[in-house]
This record gives structure tokens, C-alpha cells and sequence, in this order.
């Protein structure tokens, strides 16, 4: 049976899309059509067919093998999705969170949709068991983690690369003409995360982690468990609708099946009150300024003054100079 993965010719050494096209009118449509063949195909001489034969031989043992990495690490990024699929039931969808976006800001909450089940890593509790699940990961899905949540890990954990293969679905939405962030896409999509999750951000993560570390409300670790938690999720299912876009015959997960298990698995608390005044800040910051009220009307008397106190001042200036400088002190008596 074949794959979107299998059937991508170009992963071959030596053969481009031309030649591709020329190996499927020649009824070669995968790498195990090429390994079957009798002699060379789509003009490709002797040397060149033990090459491409050679490297069907290793996608096909790398497969065989489970190496996602093989496939990551040589796939050009728009051709990821057939990874994706080769893999979609088998993959762990991660996201983490920070005590803010500069360079000497924390990991905070790392959580991972893995198998079925969603796990979550906290900050000075068990953040360091992420790395043990890192072990039992094929293929690691993030948005935007090649970019942010990556470098991150490697840097929390002081490891040189990832000991599994990962795939960025910001770049395969861009590709697919999905564009803006996560929650923008989920929406495009018709994806509604639960009320209680709806309007949380970026901004609000750092705020739940700061107080449960200094205050430890309950209710805002676990809100901040759940906002990550429901990123894992979407990603799951944004995974699974890329696939069906590209023509895969993939399964979409049944949504409310998925946010049931994550109410079961982190019951919501309800949000903590100082998320509600955190809510009214940020509305009270992002509303624009009052109007600054108009300045008063200018009466002869105030430019007479202005004249009289400049006037002793300009004495061999030029007009041009005058001009300057009465504009000058006219602002400052406008601010006394």
C-alpha cells in the first residue's frame, strides 16, 4: 500500500518533479516501484539508476525502521505534511509557556498531547520528566516551535538537538494558505476552544504562572494547565485537517471527545479573580487616551506680551531667526 510519503519520487537523489512525472508515466509510483524495476527508467543512465535504487533502499529500511528523522531531516519544509500523515496517530503535540518573551525568561509549563493522554511538565515540580518523554517520542508537533518552544527546550534542558523528529505546522498552514497564529487558524477552521478557555493568551499565561508562584491560587495553576493543554489539542486537530487538505484519507477527531478527556483529565476551577482584574487592566490599557482638550483660543494681549518679552532679546537676529525664536517662548507660555 502506498503513502503520500512513499509516493513523493523526489526524495530520490537525481530525481526532480520532471523526472518524477517521467517515472509514474513509466508506472512507477513509489520507491518500491523503483526497486522492482528491471532496468532504468525515465532516461537515467546506469550510475545514476544505482543511485536513486541505493536511496529508495534506505527510505524504504527508514520506514520500515520508524525513523521519522530520516524523513524530517530531508523532506524540503512545504513537503512535511506527508511525515505528518505517515505518522499522525503515532505523533505528540507539544506547546510551552514562559515567565515572559526575554532572553533570561523561564520555562514554565511544558504540555504534551501524547498518545491519547495530555501531560503537563511544571516549573519546579516536574518539568524535568519531559526529557524522559522525549525518549518515547517518533515525532514531536509543534506551531512555531522551531522558531520559540524548541530553542527554548534545548536551552532549559542543555541537550544540542531534539532526540526525535519534529515538524513546525505554522509553516505547513503557510503553505496552505492558512495564515496568522494559532488561535486565528483554529477559528477559520470552526474549532471553539471552552468557554472557560476562550480569550486566554500569551500575556495572560505569564500572569497565571506569576500567581501561583507568588500567591500559589490553585485555581490559576490550573487554568494555566489548561489554556496549554488546549493548544496540544488543537494542534491535533489542525494536524489532521492539514492532512485532509492535502488529499489524505485521515479521520478527523471528533472535537468534543477531546476537550471531554481534557475536562476529565484537569476538571476546570474556575478562573481566579485576579484574572478578572487582569482582563479589566488589559481592556483599560488598550482603550485609547482621552482627547487632549483643545488649547486656548490666542487673544491679542497674549502675542502683544509674547512680542514684548522677545523683543529685547532678537536684536541683531535675522526675521527668519525672530520668527524662531518668538515660535519658542510662544510654546513655553502656552505650557506654564
Amino acid at each position: 500500500m502506498t503513502t503520500p510519503l512513499t509516493r513523493y519520487l523526489e526524495l530520490i537523489p537525481h530525481i526532480g518533479a520532471g523526472r518524477a512525472r517521467a517515472l509514474q508515466r513509466e508506472g512507477c509510483l513509489c520507491w518500491r516501484d523503483l526497486l522492482d524495476a528491471s532496468r532504468p527508467l525515465a532516461g537515467l543512465d546506469p550510475t545514476l539508476w544505482d543511485t536513486a535504487r541505493a536511496a529508495a533502499e534506505a527510505a524504504q529500511r527508514a520506514l520500515e525502521a520508524d525513523n521519522a528523522t530520516y524523513f524530517t531531516t530531508r523532506l524540503p519544509p512545504r513537503e512535511q505534511w506527508r511525515v505528518l500523515v505517515q505518522w499522525l496517530d503515532r505523533a505528540s503535540f507539544f506547546d510551552i509557556e514562559t515567565s515572559g518573551l526575554e532572553a533570561d525568561s523561564i520555562v514554565t509549563l511544558i504540555c504534551c498531547y501524547h498518545r491519547g493522554q495530555s501531560l503537563c511538565f511544571l516549573a519546579d515540580e516536574n518539568l524535568d520528566d519531559f526529557l524522559e518523554l522525549l525518549d518515547e517520542v517518533q515525532l514531536l508537533v509543534s506551531f512555531n516551535g522551531s522558531s520559540f518552544d524548541v530553542p527554548r527546550v534545548l536551552d532549559r534542558f542543555h541537550i544540542p538537538q531534539l532526540p526525535c523528529a519534529h515538524v513546525d505546522l505554522r509553516w505547513l498552514c503557510h503553505h496552505a494558505g492558512w495564515r496568522g497564529g494559532l488561535k486565528a487558524i483554529e477559528c477559520a477552521l470552526g474549532m471553539r476552544r471552552p468557554p472557560d478557555l476562550e480569550g486566554l493568551g500569551g500575556a495572560e499565561a505569564v500572569w497565571l504562572w506569576q500567581t501561583w508562584r507568588d500567591h500559589q491560587d490553585v485555581k490559576a495553576r490550573r487554568t494555566l494547565k489548561r489554556y496549554c493543554t488546549a493548544d496540544t489539542v488543537t494542534l491535533y486537530m489542525l494536524a489532521a485537517h492539514l492532512c485532509r487538505h492535502h488529499g489524505a484519507d485521515v479521520t478527523l477527531p471528533v472535537e468534543a471527545d477531546l476537550w471531554d478527556a481534557v475536562h476529565a483529565a484537569l476538571p476546570d476551577l474556575g478562573r481566579p479573580d485576579v484574572c478578572a482584574e487582569f482582563a479589566d487592566h488589559a481592556q483599560a490599557v488598550a482603550e485609547p487616551p482621552p482627547p487632549k482638550p483643545a488649547p486656548a483660543p490666542v487673544v491679542a494681549a497674549d502675542l502683544f506680551s509674547i512680542a514684548q518679552m522677545v523683543g529685547g532679546m532678537t536684536d541683531g537676529l535675522s526675521r527668519a531667526e525672530k520668527q524662531a525664536r518668538l515660535r519658542e517662548r510662544w510654546r513655553a507660555f502656552r505650557t506654564e
